[in-house]
C-alpha cells in the first residue's frame, strides 16, 4: 500500500512582530523548533512492508519563502497517488488540515484520509463534515498498524470500527470505538505501545534539521508517552487519558544505538525525568554503552532538579547540555492556578542548580493577557535575577479542549486557530494591544541581558558551545 504522512505547516501568524524591533525579532527567531515529526517517523516504522513517503510541510515552509503548501501537497498526490493519507494536527495547523482534507477529496477522492496528533484527539468533532475517513484518537501506533492491515484486504471503512482508539463521522456526529485508554496499565504497555518497534527515520532524512549555532543534525527520540502531572493549559496529558507510561530502558539503548549518525539528539517527552529511578537506570546505562558522545536535549521540571541533583549530574556525565524548563510564572499563585504543582522557590533553586551543572537552561514563561506594566516589570525582575542560558515567553493560550479552555471561553475574541501558537493573545488584553505587545518585546531585551549576566558568572560553559 502507498501511503503518505503528512505535517502540515504552521501559518506564521504573530501579532507581537508587528510591534517590535528587529533586535526582538532576532532574540524572538530563537523559538523556531528544528527537528522532525517523530510520530510520523515511528508511524512509518510500524510498516516496514508499505510503500511510504512523510513530507514535512512545517519544515519545508520554514526553509522556503513564498511556499504555497497546497501547490506542493496537490503535486506530490498526483505524482504518489497514496492508497492512504494520514495527517497530523495540532491547533494551529488545523486550518491547512482542512485544505489538505478538501484538496484530497477532490483530486482523488478514493483516497482514504485519516487525521491524528494533539487536536484531533481533543476536538475530534471539530472534524465532522470534511471527508475524514477515520480519526485516531491518542496514541495511534497499535490503530495505524491494524488500519492498513485491514484496508489491504479489503477497502471497507466499516471494518475498522473493531479497532480500539479510532472515530468516524457517522452521519455529522462522532461515534468512537473502545478507547486504549480504558484498559489497564499493565494491557496497554505490553500490547497497545509498541515500544519495541523503531520509528523509520530515513524517511526523513533529507530535511535539513540543523541546529544552526552548531552546524549540527538533530533528531528525537521518545522515552515516555503522556504525562504525570495535569496542568490545565496543556493537552499532552490528555492524549493518555492521565496515565504516564516509560518505554524499557533496553529499548531506548537499542534505539540510541541506531542514532549514531545525529549529533545531537532531543529526548522529545513532555516529561522526560517522569521516573527518577528510570532515569537514573537510562543515563547510567548511556555512559556504559559509550552512547555520552552525542549532545542531548531534555525537558525537566525544576523541582525533580531540586529532589534529584544526583540525577542530574549523572545525566551531564551522559551528555546532557541543554534543559528546557516550563517555568510558567515567578509567583505561587500563579502556579497553582496553572495547577503546575510547584513553587518558586524550586524554580530558583533547580535553575542554579543546572546552572552550576553547566547545563543550557531553554526557560520559559507564561505571559498572561491580564498583566499589566507591573506584572511585566516584576516578570523581567525575576528573569534578571534568575540568568539562565535563555529565557523565551509564551502568551497563555486556551487550547480547545483543555481545561482552561473551559474556562477561559467566555473571553475569546480570536477563534481562528491561525492565531493558536502560543505568541497571540486570543483574549482581550488589559493593556492596549500594541502596549502589550511591546512588553513582551521588553522581555526579550531583559532575556539577552539575563543571558549576558549567565555568561558572566558561568565563564567556563562558554566551552560548551560549538560555534
Amino acid at each position: 500500500m502507498k501511503i503518505l504522512f503528512v505535517n502540515p505547516p504552521i501559518p506564521k501568524k504573530i501579532r507581537m512582530l508587528d510591534f517590535v524591533d528587529d533586535e526582538v525579532k532576532k532574540s524572538f527567531g530563537r523559538r523556531v523548533m528544528v527537528g522532525p515529526p517523530l510520530a510520523l517517523n515511528e508511524l512509518a516504522g510500524m510498516l516496514p512492508d508499505e510503500e511510504i513517503i512523510i513530507l514535512d510541510q512545517k519544515t519545508e515552509a520554514d526553509n522556503f519563502q513564498d511556499y504555497d503548501f497546497i501547490e506542493r501537497y496537490e503535486e506530490m498526490l498526483n505524482s504518489f497517488r497514496p492508497d492512504f493519507v494520514g495527517i497530523t494536527c495540532i491547533a494551529a495547523q488545523y486550518n491547512s488540515v482542512v485544505k489538505i482534507i478538501k484538496h484530497t477529496k477532490k483530486l482523488a477522492p478514493k483516497t482514504i484520509v485519516n487525521v491524528g496528533g494533539l487536536y484531533a484527539t481533543a476536538c475530534p468533532e471539530s472534524f465532522v463534515g470534511l471527508g475524514v475517513d477515520v480519526i485516531s484518537l491518542g496514541m495511534g501506533k497499535y490503530s495505524l498498524k491494524h488500519m492498513i492491515d485491514m484496508l489491504k484486504i479489503s477497502p471497507d471503512i466499516e471494518r475498522l470500527k473493531k479497532i480500539p482508539g479510532l472515530a468516524f463521522d457517522v452521519n455529522g456526529r462522532i461515534e468512537r470505538t473502545m478507547s486504549i485508554c480504558s484498559l489497564s496499565y499493565k494491557e496497554i504497555k505490553e500490547n497497545y505501545l509498541c515500544d519495541d518497534v523503531m520509528p523509520n527515520r530515513e524517511l526523513t532524512d533529507h530535511y535539513p534539521y540543523i541546529i544552526k549555532q552548531m552546524n549540527k543534525r538533530i533528531h528525537y527520540i521518545s522515552t515516555s508517552q503522556g504525562c504525570n502531572y495535569k496542568c490545565n493549559f496543556c493537552s499532552i496529558w490528555q492524549m493518555t487519558d492521565g496515565k504516564y507510561f516509560t518505554k524499557d530502558v533496553e529499548a531506548i539503548i537499542m534505539e540510541l544505538k541506531t542514532m549514531e549518525k545525529y549529533p545531537i539528539i532531543r529526548f522529545c517527552d513532555a516529561n522526560t525525568f517522569g521516573s527518577a529511578e528510570e532515569s537514573r537506570e537510562l543515563f547510567k546505562r548511556i555512559i556504559d554503552e559509550g552512547l555520552n558522545n552525542h549532545f542531548y536535549m531534555a525537558d525537566v521540571r525544576t523541582d525533580f532538579v531540586v529532589k534529584h541533583p544526583d540525577i542530574m549530574e549523572l545525566a551531564v556525565k551522559a551528555g546532557l547540555k541543554v534543559c528546557i524548563c516550563g517555568l510558567e510564572a515567578t509567583s505561587d499563585d500563579e502556579l497553582a492556578a496553572y495547577e503546575k504543582g510547584s513553587n518558586v522557590n524550586s524554580i530558583v533553586k533547580g535553575l542554579r542548580i543546572l546552572n552550576e551543572l553547566g547545563i543550557y537552561v531553554n526557560g520559559n514563561y507564561i505571559v498572561k493577557p491580564e498583566y499589566d506594566k507591573s506584572d511585566f516589570e516584576s516578570l523581567a525582575e525575576f528573569v534578571y535575577e534568575n540568568h539562565i542560558y535563555h529565557s523565551g515567553f509564551t502568551v497563555l493560550t486556551p487550547f480547545p479542549g483543555t481545561q482552561l479552555y473551559e474556562e477561559m471561553k467566555p473571553d475569546i475574541t480570536i477563534n481562528d486557530l491561525d492565531f493558536y501558537n502560543l505568541t497571540n493573545a486570543v483574549v482581550k488584553t488589559k493593556l492596549p494591544e500594541q502596549e502589550f505587545y511591546e512588553n513582551i518585546g521588553k522581555l526579550y531585551n531583559e532575556s539577552k541581558k539575563s543571558t549576558e549576566k549567565y555568561f558572566n558568572e558561568f565563564k567556563s560553559n562558554k566551552d560548551l558551545l560549538v560555534n
